[in-house]
């Protein structure tokens, strides 16, 4: 078989090679910005929580003062207008207890009246029937939310058979079901009894966030918690517990946390005047619900100006608001694999119409921070002028690119806009997975598959064993590339789909020597988003000393012999000796003109 020659390319065929790259990069650029609108169309979509709240009998050990009821309060009074929320209680059995409807103030007034009702009195726990009960009926075009509150298992019988039978049924038929109709389950596990095994694969299954209660006075924070994975709003950046009200701001609500529960909150007002529960009830338009630790106050119509909260200075701490003038952020996912590269945007709106003016969008400080609990992990500037990472300057979108590698817990993405003459942010928050779904292991020839016909041995091979809980079967492609030292070529390129469970890639090159796979993985998630993940460089060590093997007789005639490789050299060498001559040549007769005329003029000079 003849070897392959080196390809030369024209001076026109890399002009044309260079031109088409530009096309590709500027399409991927486009394809980017694109999408980035996309996900702030979705993040738009209105959220919808039905709330399953467990009622059974050991509830009155776990929760003895029924700190469900604030819980569910705080929930009710954060969620924005645009919400739906459905409320059922569960234990033995499920009782419908608000349907599910738009979160208007009547309905949060309904919401606080079923938080009243809360009570410990049933015998089992059947999460399997509280689930696919709050799985029917839902509003169109929303995105759905259940959020699952127990602090026991799957308990609907004294049988221990029937309750595994039970559990089965939930992990093999309804977790599907869920899965298919688009639904995410957030679970909080509300004691050590609970089956925290269980509510944390729910929850991973279905791409909610599952959150640990240790203490019933810890519900505020773990409502708090799913309410900003659900349904983040726009709020007011807080700094020493101060804020700034602008015009556009139709109605607040304050989220104070107390250090100790007998310490009251008080609020300092624009005009300087100090309100604390007590003086809120004389005045129109407040609403306050100092319980379960901490202070809910919401405020219809708020003067325009610096307010302050006096009291804890809470990480948890919350300004939130209702007004026209908003801040749309791409939606992120609420379960993130380790190694996803997330793109996004953020764009302020009024009247749901983008704001594109430079005049507006260039004086706005705008960035991108990614948070767990108090600690700042990245922080990100953004800008609308086409600099890095924004795509296109003046479009009114401030684009940014995550690639998140952090360890498995709950993150917080908080976006901020600061203007000079308003300030907004907006938090959302997401849950790290442990592991991605793919997992990569070294085999040997011993442990891989029999070779097809004509194939060349191989002795080393990466083995990829997908999730199929996880990942969608024949969904996951990889592309990259090897890197073996000592090797010609150093250099291949890898693009292949993974139609089964367990796939194989064998190395490109024999034992002893070092290669190392740089991928990248594209692949739809079976929770129905698509998910691009960089891989960890994965390298193939070697088993054995032995040697690289020596380049073919001919491969070796391509790098070191070839004619044609030869005549390139020596004519770029030809080139660049003649330029180095023509260059010195030029230099030395300048330099003699310059004496010459020197010469002359002091001669001239001599004579005068």
């Amino acid at each position: 078989m003849p070897v392959p020659q080196p390809r030369i390319e024209s001076e026109g065929g890399q002009s044309m090679r260079v031109l088409c790259a530009r096309l590709r990069f500027f399409i991927v650029l486009t394809l980017f910005g694109c999408s980035s609108f996309l996900g702030m169309a979705q993040a738009s979509s209105p959220p919808e929580l039905h709330v399953l709240i467990d009622v059974s009998g050991s509830m009155k050990q776990t929760d003895p003062t029924n700190l469900r009821r604030p819980a569910l309060r705080l929930l009710g009074d954060l969620l924005p207008p645009s919400a739906q929320i459905g409320i059922w209680f569960f234990g033995d059995k499920v009782t419908p207890m608000l349907p599910t409807q738009s979160a208007r103030t009547a309905i949060k007034a309904q919401v606080r009246d079923t938080a009243a009702k809360i009570r410990s009195n049933e015998p089992f726990t059947d999460i399997p029937h509280a689930l696919t009960a709050a799985a029917q009926n839902w509003a169109t075009g929303t995105d759905r939310n259940i959020l699952l509150l127990s602090d026991g298992m799957v308990d609907i019988s004294p049988d221990k058979n029937i309750n595994a039978r039970a559990q089965a049924e939930l992990l093999e038929k309804i977790l599907p079901q869920l899965r298919a109709e688009h639904i995410r389950v957030h679970t909080i596990a509300l004691s050590q009894d609970a089956d925290r095994a269980l509510l944390a694969k729910i929850a991973a299954d279905t791409g909610g966030l599952f959150v640990e209660a240790d203490s019933a006075d810890a519900l505020q924070r773990a409502f708090l918690k799913i309410f900003e994975a659900a349904a983040p709003r726009d709020g007011l950046p807080l700094k020493d517990n101060k804020f700034l009200v602008d015009k556009s701001v139709k109605e607040l609500t304050i989220l104070a946390f107390r250090a100790q529960s007998n310490l009251p909150t008080s609020l300092k007002t624009p005009e300087g005047q100090i309100v604390d529960e007590a003086k809120s009830k004389t005045l129109a338009g407040w609403h306050w619900d100092a319980s379960g630790g901490r202070d809910l106050i919401t405020i219809e119509q708020p003067p325009a100006g610096q307010w302050q909260i006096i009291g804890a200075l809470d990480p948890d701490n919350r300004a939130l608001i209702i007004t026209d003038l908003k801040l749309q952020v791409s939606a992120i996912p609420t379960r993130i694999y380790p190694g996803e590269q997330i793109n996004g945007a953020l764009m302020l709106t009024n009247f749901n119409q983008p704001i594109t003016q430079p005049a507006l969008t260039q004086v706005i400080n705008a960035n991108i921070e990614e948070r767990r609990d108090q600690e700042l992990i990245q922080k990100i500037k953004l800008n609308d002028q086409g600099a890095d990472p924004d795509i296109i300057g003046g479009d009114g979108a401030f684009n940014f690119q995550l690639h998140l590698i952090d360890p498995a817990g709950i993150y917080s993405l908080v976006a901020t806009a600061i203007s000079p003459t308003f300030q907004r942010d907006w938090r959302q928050n997401f849950a790290m997975a442990t592991q991605a779904p793919i997992q990569l292991t070294q085999i040997s020839q011993a442990a891989a598959a029999p070779l097809a016909a004509g194939d060349s041995p191989k002795t080393r091979a990466i083995q990829i064993t997908q999730d199929p809980t996880v990942i969608e079967p024949s969904t996951a492609h990889i592309r990259g590339q090897w890197t073996c030292a000592g090797v010609s070529p150093a250099t291949t390129a890898v693009n292949i789909t993974l139609n089964q469970t367990v796939s194989q890639i064998p190395a490109p090159a024999p034992d002893g020597i070092l290669c190392t796979l740089n991928a990248t993985l594209n692949a739809t998630l079976t929770t129905h988003r698509a998910i691009t993940l960089e891989l960890a460089p994965f390298s193939l060590t070697p088993t054995s000393m032995v040697s690289p093997a020596p380049l073919p007789p001919q491969a070796a005639k391509i790098g070191q012999g070839n004619p044609g490789t030869q005549i390139n050299w020596w004519l770029i060498g030809s080139i660049n000796a003649a330029l180095f001559l023509f260059i010195g040549l030029g230099f030395w007769l300048w330099k003699r003109s310059t004496r010459r005329q020197t010469i002359q003029l002091l001669n001239e000079a001599k004579t005068q």
